[in-house]
């Protein structure tokens, strides 16, 4: 396994011992409870699926079943990480991973038909191949060539997506300013680079902040991996909302950057509203 969270002698046997997932993270298996392996990392994965579900519920009346189909796997995404960290089982991690590409897939298809209009069955049918294939090659794998395949995959489509909102935000901007959309970007990359800053140094450096090992320069373990699903799934939503808003800016449709249950980023069409919500928070 890769990374070792900390020597094996640091580690209890559990319910749900031996682990079988290809990849064991730096929280110490069983401290809290005999029932969760990972006890922070499970619970933190929470947030992924309550700030999903507030997103789908957030969504405008209508709204496509593309942008449903988004929220909806990013939910998933939150309820396989807590059965992932909790277990550490290789079926539950696929539960976690999996959702992970479909969700990023299903953004992309946004992306392209944002980017170049609607596209024939082919697209439909390149995705579909690529989501079998890979839903194959994570199911059949194990250990470091499953993580670095997984980890490879999922980056690439980050990168993917991020080409396309930078396009269309250039674009944009010079025909239809908006600074609820600037503002929501620099969040985007304040959330998303202190999560890769924490999950580096929780999937690198280990034996340094496990807070038990004599290398470990803390007493305790901070948790780095259950930060990293706080920030990145404030991160991820962002980037969802912003494919979303071009989606419809991209079509002239005019949205709006609101506020949903008072500080969920949110799309409307009511310039009323945005303003209104707007001046709230001054």
């Amino acid at each position: 396994m890769a990374p070792s969270s900390v020597s094996p002698q640091f580690d209890k046997v559990g319910y749900w011992s031996p682990n079988t997932a290809s990849i064991d993270w730096c929280e110490n298996n069983y401290v809290v409870t005999p029932y969760i392996a990972e006890f922070w990392n499970s619970t933190s994965s929470m947030a992924i699926l309550i700030l999903a579900s507030m997103g789908y519920f957030a969504l405008p009346k209508g709204a496509p079943k593309r942008h449903r189909l988004t929220m909806a796997t990013f939910a998933i995404i939150g309820l396989g990480s807590v059965l992932f960290h909790g277990t550490l089982r290789h079926k539950m991690q696929l539960l976690d991973e999996l959702p992970m590409l479909y969700s990023a897939t299903v953004m992309m298809f946004i992306c392209i038909e944002t980017k170049y209009g609607k596209q024939g069955v082919w697209l439909r049918a390149v995705l579909a191949l690529w989501l079998a294939l890979t839903t194959y090659i994570f199911s059949t794998t194990t250990g470091t060539i499953q993580s670095i395949s997984f980890q490879t995959n999922y980056m690439l489509m980050q990168f993917g997506m991020i080409y396309y909102l930078r396009d269309f935000h250039v674009e944009r901007r010079a025909i239809r300013p908006n600074p609820d959309v600037s503002t929501l970007i620099r969040s985007a990359w304040r959330y998303a680079l202190s999560a890769a800053t924490v999950w580096l140094v929780d999937y690198n450096l280990c034996i340094y902040i496990n807070g038990v090992s004599p290398e470990s320069f803390f007493s305790f373990n901070p948790q780095f991996h259950a930060w990293w699903h706080l920030f990145s799934c404030v991160a991820v939503y962002h980037l969802a909302i912003l494919i979303i808003y071009y989606h419809h800016d991209m079509r002239n449709e005019k949205p709006f950057i609101t506020k949903k249950f008072g500080f969920v980023p949110a799309i409307t069409f009511n310039k009323t509203e945005a303003l209104y919500k707007k001046k709230k928070k001054q």
